[in-house]
């Protein structure tokens, strides 16, 4: 979230200040590359047993906090926002490069077999 507001001034700016288009042209598009870079957001794994039902049921809903707010919700967000970031492309990718990160089989079974624990 912090990363679109930079990048949003960023445009503002390099529109308003810019002396050819050509400025203007290279800085839209170094904001655009930005805005196609992931966000990363740290999940603490090493207190839970990953094979263990009970491990993966919190790790998944860790990592699903953490794609929330990868994409721009937070538990200070509207719940309409939430449930409407839960549906988004954005949510469902970035739960699926962390669970390929992640590179535990429990846990990706048990998303694979009931999503709906993650969204909670």
């Amino acid at each position: 979230m912090n990363i679109r507001t930079i990048v949003s001034l960023g445009c503002a700016v390099a529109m308003a200040g810019a002396v050819s288009a050509r400025a203007a042209v290279s800085e839209a598009d170094a904001a655009r590359e930005i805005e196609r870079q992931p966000v990363q957001v740290v999940v603490k794994t090493h207190d839970l047993d990953l094979t263990s039902r009970a491990g993966s049921s919190v790790m998944l809903q860790r990592i699903s906090q953490a794609a929330q707010q990868a994409c721009g919700a937070s538990s200070f967000s509207f719940s309409d926002f939430r449930w409407a970031t839960k549906r988004s492309d954005c949510y469902r990718d970035s739960m699926g490069r962390a669970l390929v990160a992640l590179n535990a089989p429990a846990v990706t079974r048990l998303y694979e077999e009931h999503p709906a624990l993650a969204a909670d």
